[in-house]
C-alpha cells in the first residue's frame, strides 16, 4: 500500500467497498454463493461433490470461472495497455472496462435477465483485480481478504517493534471498507432488491470519473502518476 501516493491509495479502498457490496449482492441474490470470495465458493464446490450435490457443485464452479475469466481478461488488457499506452494508462483502462461491464449487468436487470446480471458481476469483480497491477503482479488486492487481514496483523506486530503504524493501519481500512460496503450493499439489496445493481455500477462510473479526473490533473502538472 504505502507504494502508491495517497491518492491511489483511497482508490483502492474504494474499490475494495465496491467489493463488500457485490459479494453481499450475490450472496442474498444466489442463496450462499459469493461473487468474490473464490476460497468460500471452492468449499461449496468440494463439500457438494462429496455429498452427490452436483447443482450446486456447478453453480459454484460456474462462478469461479467468471471470476477467473474476468481475472483473466483484466490482466491481458493491463499488460497489452502497459506496452502499448503511455505509463499509468493501463490502469485507467481497465478501471473503464470494469465500468463497461458493470453497465451491461445494469441493462440485463433493466431488461429481466436478472440472474445473468449478477453472475455477470463475478467477472466484472475479477477484473477489477488488474487495476493494481504492476508487471503482471497484483500488488493491491480488492477481493483476497485473507491475505489482508494477515498482513495487517503481521504489520501491527511489526509496529510493537518499532514499525510504522501506517502499514497495519493501511491494511484496516483496506479491511474494513469491504465491510462497510458489504452492510450497504445489504441493505441496499433488502430496499430495492436488485436495483442495486444499478447502484453499484452507479458507483463504479462516480469512482472512475473522479479517478480519471485526478490523473489527468496530475499529469498537466508534471505530477507522477
Amino acid at each position: 500500500m504505502r507504494s502508491y501516493r495517497r491518492g491511489e491509495q483511497a482508490l483502492a479502498i474504494y474499490l475494495s467497498s465496491i467489493t463488500g457490496f457485490i459479494d453481499t449482492l450475490g450472496f442474498l441474490y444466489l442463496g450462499g454463493y459469493f461473487l468474490s470470495f473464490m476460497s468460500g465458493n471452492t468449499t461449496r464446490l468440494t463439500s457438494a461433490v462429496t455429498q452427490g450435490a452436483w447443482g450446486t457443485a456447478a453453480r459454484a464452479g460456474g462462478v469461479m470461472a467468471l471470476f477467473l475469466v474476468g481475472v483473466m481478461i483484466g490482466a491481458v488488457i493491463s499488460q497489452l495497455c502497459a506496452r502499448r499506452l503511455a505509463p499509468g494508462r493501463s490502469r485507467e483502462v481497465v478501471l473503464l472496462f470494469v465500468c463497461a461491464t458493470a453497465s451491461i449487468a445494469s441493462l440485463w436487470v433493466a431488461t429481466g435477465f436478472e440472474t445473468p446480471a449478477v453472475l455477470s458481476l463475478s467477472f466484472t469483480v475479477g477484473a477489477m483485480n488488474s487495476v493494481f497491477e504492476r508487471n503482471g503482479v497484483v500488488t493491491i488486492s480488492l477481493t483476497y481478504m485473507t491475505g489482508t487481514l494477515v498482513r495487517m496483523a503481521q504489520q501491527l506486530v511489526n509496529a510493537f517493534f518499532g514499525g510504522s503504524h501506517k502499514e497495519w493501519l493501511g491494511y484496516f481500512f483496506l479491511w474494513a471498507s469491504l465491510a462497510a460496503g458489504a452492510i450497504f450493499g445489504g441493505w441496499c439489496y433488502n430496499a430495492v432488491g436488485l436495483r442495486s445493481v444499478w447502484i453499484v455500477t452507479a458507483m463504479l462510473l462516480a469512482g472512475t470519473a473522479v479517478a480519471l479526473a485526478v490523473r489527468e490533473r496530475r499529469r498537466r502538472a508534471n505530477l507522477a502518476i
